[in-house]
């Protein structure tokens, strides 16, 4: 098995080939619009199928969303306010677990998401170019800038956007 630097030095790659160059916060802008789009209308029940056996429901991967911009958005915070704040990791199969079911509708999830998203977005858009290479120290893959954190973000976008397309395919 490969060490856990490996393993995120993978997994950041395959965030940002997802990126594909593209401008991560148009990205992450886009994300809520297609989002908001694809699920506008669907019934709850379809938002609650799993594509696959151990693949997230369309409102599990909703749910993560929000969790995440819940995490990166106090986390970029402490980057902007603290001089390399440590930043803890979390399980995010754990929180999915725990978390998945507070919203009684997945409707108030992406009322909630949206709310995280609009706020993480108005945040850095107000970043100064010297807050955007200020640097956190992440306790599983080590320095991080906010820069690298919203491109990663965006990545990690296109992939569970992929993800919720899944779920939300006819079958």
């Amino acid at each position: 098995m490969a060490s856990g630097g490996e393993e995120f030095d993978r997994y950041t790659q395959e965030l940002m080939d997802a990126l594909g160059g593209r401008d991560p916060l148009a990205v992450l802008r886009q994300t809520l619009d297609d989002v908001r789009r694809k699920t506008d209308g669907v019934p709850a029940d379809r938002l609650d199928r799993s594509p696959g056996p151990g693949e997230w429901s369309p409102r599990q991967v909703l749910g993560h969303f929000a969790d995440n911009d819940l995490v990166w958005g106090v986390r970029v915070r402490m980057i902007v306010t603290q001089d390399r704040p440590r930043l803890i990791g979390y399980d995010q199969d754990a929180w999915t677990d725990r978390f998945g079911d507070l919203d009684g509708d997945p409707r108030d999830t992406l009322v909630r998401w949206t709310a995280l998203r609009e706020s993480n977005l108005r945040l850095w858009a107000s970043l100064s170019p010297t807050e955007w290479e200020r640097i956190g120290l992440h306790d599983e893959r080590g320095e991080l800038t906010v820069r690298r954190i919203v491109e990663l973000l965006a990545g990690h976008d296109a992939v569970h956007l992929a993800q919720l397309e899944r779920g939300l395919a006819p079958g």
